[in-house]
């Protein structure tokens, strides 16, 4: 039976071998990744923070020049809102984790236990189009943070912006005095390169952000991966919210970068006795709420014949209205769709990573809380939402029935569920958990990029004081991880997994 790609909607048995299709440049960039990820486990603490501060500082130094950049591109958000992104991951990050030690050893004096922490090795990253920088800078920092070697896959849609951030991060952490070959990124990324790279042996974690077919691929590939779902939040003002205060945060949030984030809100569910108020304080700040027609024409344009239209990804409110038919105000930054009810034949109630916001109207909470949870059943399992109240039992109500992993309560979606603005870990990548068929239901940060070795005394023993202790580094054959062993011996073993593997897809097949 001829093998189908992982990154196909179809593909449905996959299993990671050698035999993928090779490329020089591939193996080139591995190698080196390899070897850099083998020296860079011998780096002592100052010298990884030396490192993680510099390559900081330059990001900060170009986030502005780099947002443009990306802006223009990609055509997607607004270039002041990447600014403020690429902000909150460059120095927002060393305050954030700067001071995390994922380099030295520490005793548990209570459980007797030592703790060695051990990187992964090589990182994978596959970046999107909508938040090309941001993401490439927070994952290339928190690589560096754990000593990591990192290799990233833009979008294609990104690749010329994501080339200028890579090497000027490269150039900084080397000049720092990182192993060469620490950062480095894939120039001309394809479906079959990236195909190789995720089931390549020299490759020990995938972090893939972007569309469900590049996540389901990493999981695909055999090789330890992080990915996410697609997000779909819903937001609900009840009776009890600050409605000033929620029009102020809502409308703010859904507009940021023309709402490309995962985390924004999708469908605003409100109660009926606040919703000709709040409806009226949404257009004061830059709404428009669309009649009848103008939801039907806009559903005709974002969703013709039931396909999400990509083209309004990121794209301008007032751009998405003339593209379908409707006139609206100077100074909009928002659409308002007010839609019947949730269900999944409902376009509307899907992603749309736009500023257009679905409206439900319902009776009560109780009937809030029941659309909310419909709305993410349809789409959205795992990721995000979203809840102004003053009733801490509402908060609690809602937290505990929808099956998503973060709840922004009072603040925008967009950066609320990212951690910037609440005590959730910054991140530029949102775990969906086991529901949402992520392997992480927190937010990515660096400690998933590190994993510590437990060496455990007798409960009843005298634990020594290992202080001032430091591993004796001499001549090591490398990181030791899933990746880096003898090639060969692992080659070997892939071999005859795999044809093990064979057997018993035959066997269930046939």
């Amino acid at each position: 039976m001829a093998s189908r790609s992982p990154l196909s909607r179809e593909a449905d048995v996959h299993v990671r071998t050698p035999e993928f299709d090779r490329s020089p440049e591939l193996d080139t960039v591995l190698d080196r990744a390899r070897d850099a990820a083998t020296a860079f486990e011998a780096y002592d603490r100052s010298q990884v923070d030396r490192i993680v501060r510099a390559v900081a500082n330059v990001a900060l130094q170009n986030a502005r020049q780099l947002a443009e950049k990306a802006a223009d591109e990609t055509g997607f958000g607004v270039a002041e809102d990447k600014v403020a992104k690429n902000e909150a991951v460059s120095s927002g990050f060393v305050r954030e984790y700067g001071d995390l030690d994922f380099v030295s050893h520490c005793a548990d004096d209570e459980e007797k236990l030592l703790l060695s922490p051990k990187p992964a090795g090589v990182i994978f990253a596959v970046t999107p189009s909508t938040s090309p920088v941001a993401n490439l800078y927070f994952k290339v920092l928190s690589s560096l943070l754990t000593r990591n070697a990192v290799v990233i896959s833009p979008h294609p849609a990104a690749v010329q912006t994501s080339l200028e951030a890579a090497e000027l991060l490269s150039r900084a952490a080397t000049e720092a005095g990182a192993p060469e070959g620490a950062i480095q990124i894939l120039n001309k990324p394809s479906v079959p390169l990236i195909e190789a790279a995720m089931g390549d042996a020299r490759v020990n974690l995938i972090l893939a952000t972007g569309g469900s077919a590049v996540v389901r691929a990493a999981y695909r590939s055999g090789t330890p991966a992080i990915g996410v779902g697609p997000g779909n939040a819903a937001v609900v003002v009840d009776e009890t919210a600050d409605l000033e205060r929620a029009a102020d945060q809502i409308s703010a949030s859904k507009a940021f970068d023309n709402s490309v984030l995962c985390t924004a809100e999708s469908v605003l569910i409100m109660v009926e006795s606040i919703a000709s108020r709040m409806g009226e304080l949404l257009v004061r700040r830059g709404a428009h709420m669309c009649r009848p027609d103008e939801t039907r024409r806009l559903r005709n344009y974002m969703y013709p014949k039931g396909k999400f239209n990509t083209e309004v990804v990121g794209r301008p409110a007032r751009e998405i209205a003339k593209k379908a038919g409707i006139t609206v105000a100077e100074g909009t930054q928002l659409l308002l769709a007010p839609i019947d009810s949730i269900r999944d034949d409902e376009p509307f109630t899907h992603e749309k990573l736009s500023p257009v916001l679905a409206v439900v109207t319902v009776s009560d909470f109780d009937q809030a809380l029941s659309a909310a949870a419909s709305l993410v059943d349809i789409v959205g399992v795992g990721h995000s939402a979203v809840i102004h109240s003053e009733d801490p039992q509402h908060v609690l109500d809602y937290s505990h029935r929808l099956p998503v992993h973060r709840v922004a309560v009072n603040i925008g979606g967009s950066l609320g569920n990212a951690g910037i603005g609440t005590g959730l870990p910054l991140t530029m990548s949102i775990g969906t958990g086991f529901a949402g068929g992520s392997s992480l239901g927190e937010n990515l940060s660096p400690e998933h990029l590190v994993q510590w070795k437990r060496a455990a005394y007798p409960v009843g023993a005298v634990f020594p004081q290992f202080a001032s202790l430091q591993p004796t580094r001499g001549d090591r054959p490398g990181v030791s991880g899933v990746g880096l062993g003898d090639g060969a011996v692992r080659e070997e073993l892939r071999r005859l997994i795999v044809e093990e593997l064979r057997g018993l897809i035959g066997q269930n097949h046939g």
